[in-house]
């Protein structure tokens, strides 16, 4: 059986003032910092055969965290990386909102047909992240596996595993810096542990 962990990256001063990120490269703030040292703290109980993490900073930081604990290398996967969100990173909602009208609620409602200005589709990172599990899980015996990721990429991976239709990927919840866990145990049964766990971090305020 091959148990994997995920990690959402830490929080950054995008998500503290409601940009969209996407694939902008941005660190994780003083929060973050301090999140992805709690997380770390937490989850060193589980021994991991391998960390993978997106490349970008607010999580290969987070990442960095955890591995330090685990005296292990992070594997860093462009597969792993946030959904380019195009033309709206860098922008608040209330930008988007005003420059293409509706659209957000698109996004939200129906994630597998919105189109985002020079960005990516839902599905086009459904199908990154699908690749990058078909490579993974090729392995067998019991394997723990940690990814640190992303909020919308981290869905879809949990739509792949869960056989959870794309259009319900916002029904997932994804905090910053919490804890999921999947057992996969075969390529038509995977069983979901636990999704968002965040109590390790209620010693912050978010």
């Amino acid at each position: 059986m091959i148990r994997l962990y995920f990690v959402r990256h830490g929080e950054t001063e995008w998500n503290k003032i409601g940009k969209f990120q996407g694939s902008a490269d941005i660190s994780l703030n003083n929060m973050g910092k301090i999140q992805a040292d709690l997380t770390a703290e937490y989850i060193k109980k589980f021994k991991f055969d391998k960390i993978y993490s997106s490349p970008l900073k607010r999580a290969f930081e987070t990442a960095s965290k955890i591995a330090e604990k685990q005296n292990i290398g992070i594997i860093k996967d462009e597969r792993l990386k946030e959904m380019n969100f195009g033309d709206w990173e860098g922008l608040s909602f209330d930008c988007i909102e005003a420059k293409w009208p509706g659209r957000l609620k698109e996004m939200y409602y129906s994630p597998d047909k919105v189109n985002i200005p020079n960005g990516e589709t839902f599905l086009q990172v459904q199908m990154r992240t699908k690749k990058f599990l078909n490579n993974l899980l090729e392995n067998e015996g019991d394997k723990n596996y940690l990814i640190v990721s992303h909020g919308v990429t981290l869905r879809t991976i949990f739509c792949n595993l869960l056989g959870i239709p794309l259009n319900k990927a916002w029904n997932l919840s994804q905090k910053n810096a919490n804890i999921s866990c999947i057992e996969y145990r075969d390529k038509n049964r995977s069983i979901l542990n636990f999704l968002n766990y965040t109590d390790h971090l209620s010693k912050v305020k978010e």
